[in-house]
């Protein structure tokens, strides 16, 4: 069909175009007809080209010599693609994609480089990471306080990372956790008295203030000894009750709630550069994890208080949203049903923007395993105090919510770290699926990180997808030290199940959790495939096949983002995002793969990064 449409006249593709201009192109459609839409939006495409004038096509662009991966299952390798406007017109062997772009196409020789779809990123926290690009980030890992304390002199110093009068620094290593009362020592005296001081933890889910920043935000001694056992745990402190600066989780929102806001050009700058860290990366599309409410979900999603979503909103009004972006508000799963009508208000409110969707909504089944958060929901008690940890919802009313979400059309995407969290939440997406078995909405589990071999075979037939973070499947200190002692044997032998998973018939999808560990793609795909680290290697039996990482990362995460019709493969009518790669990443070494490089990013047909065709 694309080479039917090259061959049609110039005022037959303007009357084509015409026909499909607005919302024909932009809107969901019936899905049977969808695709053949998308094809023949890449025809109306070429009446709006920026190089073209009124009524003439968009000019055609070749991109040939390239090893090029397209993501499509039928026919996954390529020889060349021809681009027009903001579409891919086709994609094949040279002969045949010269003949859909025409004699009057301009060639690029990519020299034998990769091709292959824009990346995509199925659970990331952009924003906030472009807060870390932006605000004073602490990189080391040495655990070494006074390496801590002399970073945070020098913020404050150079007068870095102010907000108001308190001083936030991101970026700390967990490990500093286990020194809480040590860094309280140095750090809430001497010069630093009298100064608010808040450290945010690289996981996104612990911090540590200091007792100045403490006593603003009301952690006292008597808050803390008024507080249900089940509440403490989310606060450090000592026998007598005195806090030591800790926070997780519920701590951390309260620490959160105490700061100044934002100024609006520390946001925007955050966001622009959240964007240009991605593409630089390769990256063309992501789900946001939490555009709008708390980590954790300890408070109910108010569509009054819409988070990061404003960020987008100006970039994209800027045309500076190089980037699909899948937004998602986090609730309180116990606020009930109403928690879904603050969904739908965001998403009437945020209705129209350009690249911008809000899809559906997160929600937190647990909180993280490492000590001393240990936060996570286990199906055996953690080993150094005996705590059995329960999922953050009550199991039937979370089963009611999860179906009633999916009757309303609204993706749901559940935080699920414990073999507990794990199975609770395939129970709800069972309980949805039982109410509409034909139901297709593409219900996503994340970061799976300990699961009950039994439930492996779970997520296929519910058509449950795995978003994982498989940089973090490494044998070392974060695996290791800070989780080993601490959780059952058996649990501990289930981390990071990506082969089992996959040989079960999951989808599994690619994903970072950046800012809590870097974005690249490419470093992800090397560690799943390889699991080995400075302390052996993570159960080498849970190895990734190389093809099925870049698949991880392009299609499948593409129907995370309920987009798959749109963008994650390279077909005829899709989205011409590409990635050009500086070697074959089918074909390298393993080590050569981990150094593989991004030459340019296209984004709907424009290079947003690098130097491109």
């Amino acid at each position: 069909m694309a080479s039917d449409m090259a061959a049609m006249s110039s005022p037959v593709r303007a009357a084509v175009a015409g026909a499909l201009a607005g919302r024909a192109c932009a809107g969901p459609g019936h899905r049977v007809f969808r695709r053949w839409l998308l094809i023949l939006c890449a025809l109306a495409s070429t009446a709006a080209g920026p190089a073209a004038h009124a009524g003439e096509p968009a000019p055609v662009t070749l991109l040939y010599n390239a090893h090029v991966f397209t993501a499509e299952p039928d026919a996954p390798y390529a020889q060349a693609v021809a681009i027009q406007g903001q579409r891919i017109l086709a994609v094949g062997a040279l002969a045949a994609v010269e003949r859909a772009a025409g004699p009057q196409a301009r060639r690029v020789d990519l020299h034998g480089k990769f091709l292959m779809p824009g990346m995509i990123d199925a659970h990331a926290h952009p924003i906030w990471g472009g807060l870390t690009l932006v605000m004073p980030n602490f990189p080391d890992t040495n655990d070494a306080i006074p390496d801590l304390v002399a970073f945070v002199a020098g913020a404050l110093d150079r007068k870095q990372g102010l907000l108001g009068d308190v001083l936030v620094v991101y970026g700390v290593d967990i490990g500093y956790w286990t020194q809480a009362a040590q860094i309280d020592a140095a750090l809430s005296s001497g010069r630093f008295a009298q100064q608010a001081i808040v450290l945010f933890g690289s996981d996104g889910h612990t911090a540590w203030a200091n007792r100045r920043a403490r006593e603003r935000a009301g952690i006292t001694t008597a808050f803390l000894e008024a507080l249900a056992p089940q509440e403490r745990r989310y606060y450090g402190y000592d026998h007598a009750f005195v806090a030591d600066g800790f926070l997780v989780d519920a701590g951390k929102t309260r620490i959160e709630r105490s700061l100044p806001p934002y100024p609006a050009q520390t946001m925007l700058a955050a966001g622009r550069a959240a964007v240009h860290y991605f593409n630089g990366l390769g990256i063309t599309a992501w789900l946001d994890a939490q555009a709008a409410g708390v980590v954790g979900g300890d408070l109910p999603l108010q569509a009054g208080d819409p988070g990061f979503l404003p960020v987008y909103r100006d970039l994209a009004l800027r045309g500076e949203l190089t980037a699909h972006v899948a937004a998602y508000p986090v609730i309180r799963p116990d606020s009930g049903i109403s928690q879904l009508d603050e969904v739908q208000a965001l998403q009437k409110q945020f209705a129209g923007i350009t690249d911008l969707s809000i899809p559906g909504l997160k929600v937190f089944a647990d909180g993280v395993v490492e000590f001393p958060s240990q936060t996570a929901a286990l199906s055996r008690p953690y080993r150094n105090n005996g705590r059995l940890v329960a999922p953050l919802f009550q199991a039937a009313p979370f089963a009611a919510l999860v179906t009633e979400a999916d009757r309303r059309g609204l993706i749901v995407h559940i935080h699920a770290i414990g073999d507990e969290a794990v199975k609770e939440s395939l129970d709800a997406f069972a309980a949805a699926r039982q109410a509409d078995p034909a139901g297709r909405l593409p219900h996503t589990l994340t970061h799976a990180q300990f699961v009950d071999p039994q439930d492996i075979s779970r997520f296929a037939p519910l058509r449950v997808i795995a978003a994982l973070q498989l940089l973090w499947a490494v044998a070392d200190p974060s695996t290791n030290e800070v989780v080993k002692p601490y959780i059952d044997p058996g649990i501990y032998r289930t981390m990071y199940p990506a082969r089992a998973l996959l040989e079960a018939g999951t989808v599994i999808a690619g994903a970072s959790d950046w800012p809590v560990s870097t974005a690249d793609p490419f470093a992800a795909m090397y560690q799943a495939q390889v699991r080995d680290g400075p302390q052996g290697v993570l159960f080498a039996d849970q190895r990734m096949p190389r093809l099925a990482m870049l698949y991880a990362y392009t299609r499948n995460a593409a129907r995370v983002l309920d987009r798959a019709d749109e963008i994650g493969s390279l077909a005829p009518g899709k989205r011409a995002d590409l990635v050009l790669v500086d070697r074959d990443l089918l074909t390298v070494s393993t080590q050569e793969f981990k150094d593989a490089k991004v030459e340019w990013t296209m984004f709907g047909g424009r290079v947003v990064y690098g130097s491109g065709p």
